[in-house]
This record gives C-alpha cells, structure tokens and sequence, in this order.
C-alpha cells in the first residue's frame, strides 16, 4: 500500500512539473541560444553612451610631440618638474623644497642599498659553511669557488654603489653651500 501511494505522488509530481518545465522552455522563443542572447545584450551595451574620460594630474600624456604653437617641442610647459640641475623661481639658487626632496630620495637610495649589502654578506656567510646534498656540486664549488666568488663581487659592487650614494649626499651639501642656502635644509 505505500509502494502504491508512493508511486501515486511520484505520477502526481511528474504530471504536475513536466508541464510547467516545457511551458518555461518555450516561453521565450527568440531566445533560440545563449549565443543569440550575448549578442543581443552586447548589442545593448553598445548602445549605451560611454562615460566622458576625466583627465587628472596623475594621467594626462605627457609626450614630446606635444607642443603650444610656436614652442620647440623641447621647451619646458609651466607644469614640467624642474630637473635636478635645473635653478628654480629665485634667481639661480634651488629653494628648500628641492633639497628636502632630493635628500630624501638620496637617503632612501642608500638605504635600500645598505639593507641589499646586509642580504648578500648573509648569503655569503651561508655560502661559505654551505652543505651541498650532491658530490659533484661540492667538488665544482670546492674547486671554483664560483657561488662565493659570485657573491664577493655582488658585494663589491653593492658596496660601490653605497659610496656613490654617499658622494651623491655630500654633493647636494656642497651645492646648497655654493648657492647659500640654509644647512638645515638638509637635515
């Protein structure tokens, strides 16, 4: 009796969703396939007005070419940053926002080249005390020295770059001394 009444709402079911299952199918039958849907929305994307582009400080193009009439296209334009050998507003000398700036980006320099010499003396503390699992490794290391060498002269160069870095500094402080500027300027 319950395989009965069992079998009597699984028809009940079937009969019930079936048809609204091919009503929904054949409700829309424009919509042929997914594909003729896509286009159909693509066809409306493109119908829709494009929003105007907004030009801000960070993204307006600065080329070369561009130019104002009657101004070689090397001029510089009022909005132009002042290159570093280049004398600002006060007759020749740079003002305080230029040193603090260029100090600054100095500094980071040396920095981040003093943190890349401390990284490479690690890896050449570990280099030289270095476990190789495979012998011919060892013996290519133990005879060349190639890793260690590598690193030396990573470190050398690192260590050049360093020293410019500070010649850099000691530069900027000469020409503030040469254009009068305030050595606090530095600081």
């Amino acid at each position: 009796m319950k395989i009965h009444a069992a079998v009597c709402i699984l028809v009940w079911m079937v009969y019930g969703v079936v048809p609204d299952l091919a009503k929904a199918q054949t409700a829309n039958p424009n919509d042929g396939s997914l594909g003729n849907l896509a286009r159909q929305v693509k066809a409306e994307k493109a119908k829709e007005p494009k929003p105007a582009k907004v030009f801000t400080n960070e993204n307006i193009p600065k080329a070369a070419t561009e130019t104002i009439a009657g101004e070689s296209p090397t001029a510089k334009k009022p909005g132009d940053e002042a290159a570093p050998d280049a004398s600002a507003k006060t007759g020749g000398a740079h003002d305080e926002k230029y040193y603090r700036t260029h100090l600054s980006e100095l500094q980071t320099k040396l920095d981040m080249h003093k943190r890349e010499l401390d990284v490479l003396q690690q890896k050449l503390s570990q280099n030289e005390v270095q476990y190789y699992p495979d012998p011919t490794k060892t013996l290519m290391q133990e005879y060349t020295r190639s890793d260690i060498n590598k690193l030396t002269a990573d470190i050398d160069a690192k260590k050049q770059q360093i020293a410019d870095d500070e010649k850099a500094i000691d530069d900027l402080g000469e020409q503030l001394r040469h254009e009068g500027g305030d050595s606090g300027w530095l600081r």
